[in-house]
């Protein structure tokens, strides 16, 4: 009898041992629009040293992606070497994406309305500039190409490709010798299949720059492009463009998940709610052999503008932690609407029970300060305006 129980013992032992091994957990964080206004850029210039340093806009969210296996963010200007310029068509220092990498920044989208501001020397610099960084990236570079451009998100046995597309470049053309990914759907489909065909990936990820800016709602044609990928079997769809928040759409048991829009991650713009956005923390297991979306989880951050002798300085704020720290702030308004837009955004999804994320970021924020999503839909009818 005891041998015998010995051995169920060892064969639970046995049982729980491989299942552990068998299992990979991955998480990744994905940000909303990263631009480079010329207020930005002229704040980042330090006269003494004659160098940009963009470091210190990203100090606060920094410790947070720490905890992310994969941080994901759409690079809304071009990296050039001279000539720096803001809106309309976007030239950002090349040490920017040093910063962004140093803040935990792995992978980078590429495709926008604004990849051919600078033409093919932007384009291609900015491919160049990321991958003498080893930073992941799609969306846009320099031809020819040898396949489907898409990116890689890794870990264990996890891999995911995410392919990335714009809706266009403001009607300027493509230069020569480059490409854009453009939404269409006879590429898009195309694009899938092959990388389905190849057998290398779990699953799919599109991250899309789509939609009306300053909208809060998605437009009928983002849903109808919604539609048309779930049709294609793509289940996790990130989008961007709008510079507002907009919804997100989370059916935990069909596994799919919509972020409309993300809003601004960083950006001079500074009318409510273009000054702030939600980072999506997104965790898949695979068990088994299979891959299941397991948590959706969301932080508000806002963007902190403030003036110090003669420059701006931007910084990107997990509002949580300021909300009861007022005297941050250089003066009330700057606080008022900071608080403002925290409550805006939890207000939109205040049904949902306030829980605390794993992976070390107990240690860092007091709780509550990340927010499960709805396995339901969601939609911001309780947005404090």
């Amino acid at each position: 009898m005891r041998g015998k129980s010995l051995f169920f013992w060892l064969a639970a032992l046995w049982l729980s041992t491989a299942t552990a091994q068998n299992t990979d957990t991955l998480c990744v964080a994905f940000t909303g629009d990263i631009m480079m206004h010329g207020p930005q850029i002229r704040g980042a210039f330090d006269s003494q040293s004659g160098r940009y340093d963009f470091d210190a806009s990203f100090g606060w969210i920094a410790p947070l992606f720490s905890s992310a296996d994969a941080v994901v963010g759409n690079l809304e200007t071009t990296l050039v070497k001279r000539n720096y310029t803001g809106y309309p068509r976007f030239g950002a220092p090349e040490v920017l994406a040093l910063a962004l990498q140093r803040a935990g920044f792995t992978h980078l989208m590429t495709a926008n309305n604004h990849s051919c501001d600078r033409g093919a020397e932007g384009i291609g610099n900015t491919a160049a500039t990321l991958d003498k960084l080893a930073m992941e990236h799609t969306g846009s570079g320099v031809l020819p190409l040898d396949s489907v451009p898409y990116a890689e998100i890794r870990k264990g046995r996890i891999r995911l490709a995410v392919l990335n597309y714009t809706y266009g470049t403001n009607g300027l053309p493509v230069p020569q010798g480059c490409y854009v990914n453009i939404l269409d759907t006879a590429r898009v489909r195309h694009d899938v299949e092959r990388l389905r065909a190849s057998k290398r990936f779990d699953d799919i990820i599109v991250f899309l720059h789509w939609g009306q800016q300053y909208r809060t709602h998605p437009s009928p044609g983002q849903l109808r492009w919604e539609k048309f990928l779930h049709s294609l079997g793509i289940r996790i769809i990130i989008g961007n463009h709008p510079h507002v928040v907009e919804p997100v759409v989370w059916n935990k048991e069909k596994g799919k998940l919509t972020a409309y829009s993300l809003g601004n991650f960083i950006s001079n713009q500074r009318d409510f709610p273009r000054d702030g956005s939600v980072v999506l923390w997104v965790r898949w297991i695979k068990r088994q052999g299979k891959l299941y979306l397991d948590s959706v989880r969301y932080l508000p951050v806002w963007v902190y503008k403030y003036r110090s002798g003669e420059r701006w300085y931007f910084e990107v704020l997990p509002t949580s932690l300021f909300v009861l720290r007022k005297s941050y702030f250089d003066n009330d308004a700057d606080f008022r609407k900071m608080v403002r837009y925290h409550l805006y955004i939890t207000g939109f999804l205040k049904q949902i029970p306030q829980k605390t994320m794993q992976a070390g970021l107990d240690n860092l924020l007091p709780p509550p300060h990340l927010w499960d999503l709805p396995k339901l839909k969601v939609w911001p009818q309780n947005w404090i305006k």
